[in-house]
This record gives structure tokens, sequence and C-alpha cells, in this order.
């Protein structure tokens, strides 16, 4: 090879390089669906009173605030209560939250305070606590022991240890002596979930439970005003109120061991489901929900796969989303056709149909077309790996979509289905004791 001995020549050619090198770098960084920034949407306030009925926008027990910010995907509102200032991040989290709130107040009208009453929940209090320090932490609580009883603890601990409790339940010796068995006959009473993050719900359902597992006050007192599930769950079978029952009244511990047992049947690794089953975002009841939506989509390939993106949530709302699209997919397959395989769609899952069809499903409840939206929506129509372009694409939200979003997303292809649960998810009426 020639020396280049013309030094001019050479920076051009450098200059050149740098200059297609620099113009690459430009173009790869642009996002599949490159359009001038301002002809995105942003974040954007809707009225709550063009969401949701008149009969959840106020009553005696709360307010919804009229403004309500939309992310791009979900709805965020703010409750203004008699229990405190409560906020929730999608119209069926405020659907869940309004239903929580009215079953809190038919809570505090069952009275359980006397000092007797209160003495004895505290004296239960202590004793669980002893106990659960010599479960947690043998070798702290029982110094001086014989070292052959503190290893039988500690070997225990390692056991009991496969299983890690989540931020939504209770400690594994409140489960072990029955008060969690209250506690749950008692959320069920409510039509609210045991596993609830709802603070004040918690206390209402702690203060009930302690009283009845010590002998405060019987089921009886505990009367239901507010019947249902509260939007609390997405079933592909419609039957929310049985299912919330079974997850409230079946011990936590239980509830893995099924899922663990119904996730190996599936051929999924070991290793990964206990990775899934130990994940705190997830609560049981999100775990037994998904779990049954997974095998109700029997004969679909890559099952899997929804096991492994949930390994990525690291908050409740993720993980929440996470089980409601796997949910909504499961309904998609029950309802309307059967899916063949599951396959990624960014860090999420899209089903495939038997034509060859991209069909994804979201728990969105407003749309907006923004970047995000754009580069998803464009990812399919690409051809990745060697793929062809899907034979038709559908895409399933709870919501709507804003005019502009129905447009673009109409443009590039894709055949929109908004308000789906009615569809998907359909809401069968369910006898009660009386019919």
């Amino acid at each position: 090879m020639k020396q280049n001995k013309n030094p001019k020549r050479k920076w051009n050619i450098l200059f050149s390089s740098i200059l297609l090198i620099a113009g690459w770098v430009i173009l790869s960084s642009q996002p599949l669906a490159a359009q001038p920034p301002n002809s995105f949407e942003g974040k954007t306030t809707l009225k709550a009173s063009s969401l949701i009925g008149p009969e959840l926008l106020k009553s005696d027990l709360y307010t919804v605030d009229e403004a309500v910010m939309n992310d791009g995907l979900l709805n965020h509102y703010t409750v203004r209560s008699k229990f405190g200032e409560f906020t929730a991040d999608s119209t069926l989290g405020l659907k869940q939250l309004l239903h929580e709130i009215q079953a809190i107040a038919a809570m505090k009208r069952v009275e359980t305070k006397n000092t007797a009453a209160e003495s004895v929940v505290q004296s239960g209090k202590n004793t669980i606590d002893a106990v659960g320090n010599l479960i947690t932490d043998p070798q702290k609580t029982l110094e001086g022991a014989a070292a052959g009883v503190s290893s039988l603890f500690s070997r225990a601990s390692q056991v009991v240890g496969k299983r890690q409790t989540t931020e939504a339940e209770d400690s594994r010796v409140e489960q072990i002596i029955g008060k969690s068995k209250s506690k749950g006959e008692i959320a069920t009473k409510y039509g609210v979930s045991v596993y609830s993050l709802n603070p004040v719900l918690q206390e209402e359902l702690e203060r009930l439970a302690w009283a009845d597992y010590l002998g405060g006050i019987g089921l009886a007192a505990a009367q239901s005003a507010v019947p249902g599930a509260g939007g609390l769950l997405l079933t592909t079978s419609g039957t929310a109120r049985l299912l919330n029952e079974v997850i409230n009244n079946t011990p936590a511990s239980e509830l893995w061991v099924r899922n663990k047992n119904k996730l190996e049947a599936m051929k999924i690794d070991p290793d990964t489901v206990q990775l899934y089953l130990n994940n705190p975002s997830f609560s049981p009841a999100l775990f037994t929900i998904m779990v049954q939506s997974m095998e109700e989509m029997k004969g679909v390939a890559n099952r899997s796969l929804f096991v492994k993106i949930s390994l990525q949530a690291h908050t409740h709302e993720m993980a929440d989303a996470i089980t409601k699209m796997t949910t909504m997919l499961a309904g998609y397959h029950t309802n309307v056709e059967p899916l063949q395989s599951v396959a990624p769609f960014g860090r999420f899952l899209y089903g495939k149909t038997a034509k060859g069809g991209a069909v994804v499903a979201f728990p969105a409840d407003h749309v907006l077309w923004s970047s995000r939206v754009a580069d998803a929506a464009t990812w399919l129509i690409e051809p990745v790996k060697g793929q062809v372009k899907p034979a038709g694409m559908q895409l399933w939200i709870l919501g709507d979509f804003s005019k502009k979003a129905q447009a673009e997303l109409q443009t590039l292809g894709w055949k929109l289905h908004p308000d789906a649960q009615s569809k998907l998810l359909p809401i069968k009426k369910e006898k009660t004791k009386s019919q």
C-alpha cells in the first residue's frame, strides 16, 4: 500500500470520514418514527368530569379533583377524602380507590375501642414480634442456647427464605397463627383485597383482624356495605369477586406454592420461576392473577416470556401494568381468537395470530401521540432480525386515543380497539347466595 504523501488530501479524507461517521450516528440515533419534535403531544391535563360518571366524582366521603394529569398513557387522579388525600395512577385504580374509601368508612363504624380489647391486641402484637424475632433472627434471640438448637432454627430460616414475603402481606408468624385468616375473611366481607397498598385500609383491616382473632368482635359484626371487588381485578372469566375471595382466604405461602407448581407445569425454568415469585414488586394477588391468565393461554408458545419480562418490574405500578397486559392478551385468546405465540415487543410482548397478525394489549387510559408511542408503533413495521411485517396489527387498550394518536396510528396501519374491557374481559353477572 502506498503511503499518501499529500497532507492536505489526508486531512480532507479524514475530515470527510468524520462527517460521514457523525452523520451516521445522528441518523441512527433518531427515533424510528422520525418527526419534528413539535409534532408530538406532551403531557396534558384532562377533566375528571369528562372521564368518569357523576356518581363517582363526589360523595359525602370524598371529592375527585377536576384536574387530571395524563402522561401520554395513564390518567393520574387526586382524591380528597375524610380519611386523607389519595392518588390513583389509572382510571381502573381510581375505581378501586373509591371502593376502598367506602369500605374504610364501613369498617370505622365497627367499634372495637375499649381499654381491655386494645390491651389484648397490643399483647398479641408483642407476642408476634417476639416469635417473629425467634424465626427471622434465631442466633440473636437465642444467645446462650445450645449450638444444636440454634442450628436447627438456622436451617429453618433458610428453608422459609425460599419464599420472600412481600410488602403487601402479613409476617410469616401472623400467617402461621391464624391472624391473617381473620384479616382475609374480613377483607372479603368488605369486597377489598387483603393485599391492598392503601395504608388507611390496611390500618382498618389490621384493627378488625386483631379484634376478631383475639375475640374482640365476631365476623358477623363486619357486614359488607360495599359488595363487589371494587374494580380491583381484571379476569378473563369475569368472576372478579370469586377470584378475590380465593386470594384473600388462601395463605400467601400456599398461593406461592400453587403458582410455582403451575409455572413449572408450563415447562418454565425453575430458577426463573423462583426469581419471578420473589420479586417484591408483585403481591400474592398479582402473582395469582397473572399465573391464572398464563394458564388460560394453553397452546400459546413462548409463555415463559411473560415471566421473563416481569423480572424487570421494580415498582408495584410496573408489576400491575404487566399483570393487566397479560390478562388482556389472555382475554383476547379466550374471547376473540386463539393466539399462536407471544414475542418480544420492546420491553413488553405482543401476541401472534394464526394468520400472522400482531396483537398488542395495554391497560392505557388515554393514548397521546408521543415520541415513545411513535417509536413503539413503528417498531413492528420495520423488519426485525429477518422477520417480515405482521399481516395486520391490532392495538387494544382500556381507554381511548387522542385525535392525533388515532390518525397517526391508523396511517401506520394499526387497527385500534379502544374501550376493550367489554370485549376482552367481559364482566359476568355472578349469582349471590340469595339467588
